[in-house]
């Protein structure tokens, strides 16, 4: 009996008040709807994200990124793959490296396809040619790209968001049957 009574008394103990914390202006809430575009304002003003590893007079470092598909939302494992490598850039960038960091995106293949098949009426994918699907996939693949550079951004991922590389771009699929052209030789 006497552990409930002891448990259904309370304290006027605060530990609260025994805390000698700093006097701030600082915020206690990150208040983000106000903070993250002030932010990313003044990363794009300043063009850090892009110059600032790019300036460094350190040795060049790359890190290889492979692409994601241009076919859906961002979800965890972007969130997982891209914040690691930016880590990995930032600190290179921290240690005077010279980091130019060129994200890109694999726009071709059967996932993409897919995502466009799925959004189409019975009798619209019937009437759907080879041409007609690679158009609607090559659209659907700039309307991901755009709206996955966005999040990416938002995420705070420093890169050359402006000249990324596409699968899909003629000047990379020509570079491709280039390689293919010396691997046969």
């Amino acid at each position: 009996m006497k552990s409930q009574n002891s448990k259904e008394q309370k304290s006027d103990f605060s530990y609260k008040e025994t805390l000698n914390l700093l006097k701030t202006d600082f915020s206690m809430r990150a208040n983000s709807v106000v903070r993250e575009p002030e932010i990313q304002n003044f990363w794009a003003n300043n063009d850090i994200d892009f110059q600032l590893g790019s300036k460094n007079s350190g040795e060049i470092f790359t890190l290889h990124d492979g692409p994601p598909y241009a076919n859906g939302a961002l979800h965890m494992g972007h969130a997982l793959n891209k914040v690691l490598k930016d880590i990995i850039n930032k600190y290179k960038t921290l240690r005077g490296f010279r980091v130019h960091f060129v994200p890109g995106w694999d726009c071709h293949g059967l996932p993409i396809e897919l995502k466009v098949l799925q959004n189409l009426k019975s009798d619209e994918r019937k009437n759907l040619d080879t041409l007609n699907l690679r158009k609607k996939a090559t659209d659907y693949a700039h309307i991901q790209i755009n709206n996955q550079k966005e999040g990416f951004k938002r995420w705070g991922i420093w890169g050359d968001w402006n000249n990324p590389y596409l699968t899909l771009k003629k000047s990379y699929e020509s570079a491709q049957i280039g390689v293919f052209g010396k691997m046969k030789k």
